[in-house]
């Protein structure tokens, strides 16, 4: 596939994102049409798991970080709130009991394999 902008619908963008993550030669999983679970090699942490899964408008992407810090959470949550300045497609929220995730969102039209590859690398 080419790295132009997708026209279609979820259907179209699906296609997309397994062929570059294909491409990547990246391990993931398909659980059901437009949802993968993708294993990222990390330095860290061994392995990192980030979801993909596309919704009618967007291809929401997900990826669980740490549990709420024990220590100095206020001084964390600061940090990440900076670093959020810095990255690109994705940010770093906290759920409500204050664990750590990185979240982020690709217009439908925006999806294509450079595209899955940069939000990826963040």
């Amino acid at each position: 596939m080419n790295d132009s902008t997708v026209n279609g619908g979820p259907r179209d963008v699906d296609a997309v994102i397994a062929a570059a993550l294909a491409g990547l030669e990246v391990d993931h999983h398909r659980r059901e049409p437009g949802q993968f679970l993708v294993t990222l090699p990390g330095t860290a942490r061994l392995q990192t798991h980030c979801w993909l899964v596309v919704r009618d408008h967007a291809v929401f992407v997900q990826a669980f970080v740490c549990r709420r810090p024990d220590e100095d959470h206020e001084a964390v949550y600061r940090f990440l709130l900076q670093r959020n300045a810095r990255l690109y497609g994705v940010h770093y929220t906290i759920d409500r009991i204050g664990d750590i995730h990185l979240t982020g969102r690709i217009a439908l039209h925006a999806v294509t394999a450079g595209e899955v590859d940069r939000v990826l690398g963040q």
